[in-house]
């Protein structure tokens, strides 16, 4: 039986919120209000049993410290409810109530020591298969507390990102039971959002990936090669005088033996793969780039050339920075799918052109890379490969042209 909280909530919300399945999943667009409805959740069930203790985990401690922990606070501070925040040890305490203990996919080793009666995993579909199927045992183990008014619950809140080959569709898509419940929530369904918001997604997305991102359908993404939208013959350069310009831009992926570098020219939008190149190792990368001295050069490697080296004495990055070049760099890698769909969406709207002539391997690599069985495109042991070609291009796309999703939290307590 739940508390009639005095809070507003979206339909598919409170159908959440309020549902006695055990496991029941929200799967729905971005920005529909799903981390909002778990926050809920979890605060409904402890204000039912003063005592009982939570867990909400998402993919990693940046989501948590920037998306989580200020959901609590907005939520707790609207209801009235006093907490603390131990952000060392990332729990917070509803004083009177119990703890909240916040935990990140990306460490599944630090869901031990504590036990609670209910838990949220939020995102879970952002991870291959195998790797939710492993955070979901390690959330089984810990949702155990004893309690006096109901089952322990675990409930889910995510987009559908592996479609049709993820593990929400998986456990809730093919043949939801009583247990499994599935509830959709549609990104439009949100009176809350701001406006424009539907269409800075739809800018970012395909019309396939729209579908999942806003609605919250299970597609199929393995029906069809990673870079769907690619088409040699639409997407050939075909003016050849992009390649006088003087700054110009290279996506380049680190492997010892075969290097990956695509060279680019921007016109706006647009992007011209103009040149193409192989290095042994970065040493041999920066002596490939003596040739395009005289010119503007900005260089969008693998963020993980920080931590990694061709020697013991510097990173990749620094050998490149060393020897003058500027890079753009983040501390990590987009999530592998951002920098997909950030080219798929470039290439959607024709903003993307190869010259082929100059540039074969990155047209194959476009042309023929698939997904794998879990979902994800394929990798190859051997290099150079195609999805070296890729994942270099891709690197530069999406540092270049930024896959920006403009997150929205809905502040509960002040509706």
């Amino acid at each position: 039986m739940h508390l009639d909280l005095d809070i507003p909530l979206l339909p598919a919300q409170k159908e959440f919120v309020r549902t006695e399945s055990l496991y029941p999943a929200l799967i729905g667009g971005l920005g529909s209000g799903k981390s909002e409805a778990g926050i809920m959740r979890l605060l409904s069930f402890m204000l039912q049993e003063p005592g009982i203790n939570t867990l909400y985990a998402m993919p990693t401690y940046d989501l948590l410290r920037l998306r989580a922990i200020p959901g609590f606070v907005d939520t707790l501070t609207g209801m009235g409810l006093p907490f603390n925040i131990n952000k060392s040890e990332y729990a917070i305490e509803v004083i009177g109530f119990g703890f909240i203990y916040l935990r990140s996919y990306d460490n599944p080793k630090r869901f031990i020591a504590f036990e609670v009666a209910h838990s949220i995993v939020d995102e879970i579909d952002t991870l291959v298969r195998d790797k939710a199927r492993e955070v979901w045992r390690k959330v089984v183990e810990r949702t155990r507390q004893k309690t006096k008014t109901r089952k322990n619950t675990i409930g889910v809140v995510t987009t559908p990102d592996h479609g049709k080959h993820g593990f929400t569709y998986e456990q809730w898509g093919k043949k939801p039971d009583a247990d499994h419940q599935l509830i959709k929530a549609r990104t439009a369904d949100n009176k809350f959002l701001p406006d424009g918001y539907v269409d800075q997604i739809r800018l970012n997305y395909d019309d396939k990936l729209a579908s999942l991102y806003l609605d919250g359908e299970f597609v199929n993404l393995t029906s069809h090669t990673v870079y769907h939208f690619y088409d040699k013959e639409r997407h050939g350069l075909q003016d050849k005088s992009k390649r006088d310009i003087n700054h110009i831009h290279i996506g380049h992926d680190f492997n010892i033996g075969g290097c990956c570098s695509t060279v680019w020219t921007v016109e706006g939008k647009e992007a011209y793969a103009i040149e193409e190149f192989v290095s042994h190792d970065t040493y041999d990368f920066v002596n490939n780039l003596e040739r395009f001295k005289g010119r503007q050069i900005t260089v969008y490697p693998d963020a993980t050339g920080k931590a990694r080296g061709t020697n013991a004495s510097q990173s990749d990055i620094q050998i490149i920075t060393g020897a003058g070049y500027r890079v753009s760099a983040p501390n990590a890698n987009p999530f592998i799918r951002d920098r997909v769909n950030s080219v798929n969406a470039k290439l959607s709207r024709d903003q993307i052109f190869i010259d082929v002539d100059k540039c074969p391997e990155l047209a194959d690599a476009l042309e023929s890379q698939a997904y794998d069985k879990n979902g994800e495109p394929e990798k190859s042991n051997q290099h150079p490969a195609i999805d070296d070609w890729n994942d270099g291009a891709g690197y530069f796309i999406n540092r270049k042209f930024p896959f920006s999703v403009p997150h929205t939290r809905i502040n509960l307590g002040g509706l």
